[in-house]
C-alpha cells in the first residue's frame, strides 16, 4: 500500500504530522478566531492571496498572536487542511470500520462521508467547515503547499484506509479489478471533490446531484447499481 517511493518505500515513512505545522495548539478562543479568520480569507483569497494581516485584523487581534501559534501563512493553511477535514473524516473511517467490515458498506459510508464534508457542523460554530472544503479542493495541490500537502500523515492515511476497501472489494468480486486500488482511491478522492465544489457553487446549470455523485463513485470502483 501507498509505495510508490524509489525503492519501495512506503509514503507513511515520509509522512508529515500536523503537529508539525503549529508552535501551540489554536485552542484557546484567541486561537479559534484566528483559525476562522484565515479559514475565511485561504477560502475567498487563497493561500497566496492571504495575508496575516488581515488574518488578525478579521479576528480582532494582531499580527505577534498569530505567530504566536504559525510559523507562516503555509504553516497556517497545511495545519487547517489536516486538523479540520482530513482528521475529521478518518475519525469517521475509524467508526465505520469498527461496526462493519462489508466493503460495499464501508465503501458507501466513505462515499457519505466525503459528500457531508461540504457541510458546516453546528457544533463547532465558530469555524466554518464548508470554507475548510473549499480549501483543501483548490489548494491542496497548489505548489506553494507542496509536498507536504500530499504527505500529510491524516490525508495519506484516509487514502490508505480507503485504497484497502476497494481492495477487499476487488478481493471479493464486488468492485473490478482493471487498475489498482491506490489509483482508483487517488482518482475517487480528486474527482468527487471537483464534482462537489462544483455542485456547491450556487449555479443551477452547474449542479450536480448527489445521486449522480454516488453513481460517479461506483463506476469508479466498478460496481453498477
Amino acid at each position: 500500500m501507498l509505495k510508490s517511493i524509489a525503492g519501495g518505500e512506503s509514503l507513511k515513512t515520509l509522512s508529515l504530522h500536523r503537529e508539525r505545522w503549529i508552535k501551540k495548539k489554536p485552542t484557546t478562543d484567541l486561537g479559534q478566531r484566528i483559525i476562522s479568520s484565515a479559514t475565511n480569507e485561504f477560502a475567498t483569497k487563497g493561500v497566496l492571496g492571504a495575508r496575516v494581516a488581515e488574518i488578525t485584523r478579521l479576528a480582532g487581534t494582531t499580527d505577534p498572536a498569530f505567530y504566536r501559534y504559525f510559523a507562516g501563512i503555509k504553516q497556517a493553511a497545511l495545519f487547517i487542511m489536516s486538523e479540520y477535514y482530513w482528521a475529521p473524516l478518518n475519525l469517521r473511517l475509524n467508526h465505520y470500520q469498527q461496526i462493519s467490515n462489508n466493503p460495499l458498506q464501508l465503501f458507501e459510508a466513505v462515499i457519505e462521508a466525503l459528500i457531508h464534508s461540504t457541510e458546516d457542523d453546528h457544533s463547532r460554530p465558530w469555524l466554518a467547515e464548508s470554507n475548510v472544503f473549499r480549501i483543501v479542493v483548490a489548494q491542496m495541490r497548489n505548489p506553494v503547499l507542496l509536498p507536504e500537502s500530499l504527505l500529510d500523515l491524516e490525508y495519506l492515511t484516509f487514502i490508505e484506509k480507503l485504497e484497502s476497501i476497494i481492495y477487499l472489494g476487488q478481493q471479493q468480486n464486488i468492485f473490478a479489478n482493471n487498475l489498482r486500488p491506490s489509483l482508483i482511491a487517488q482518482i475517487l478522492v480528486t474527482s468527487l471533490h471537483s464534482l462537489l465544489l462544483q455542485s456547491n457553487l450556487a449555479l443551477p446549470h452547474l449542479r450536480v446531484e448527489e445521486g449522480e455523485i454516488k453513481q460517479v463513485a461506483y463506476r469508479l470502483v466498478g460496481l453498477l447499481k
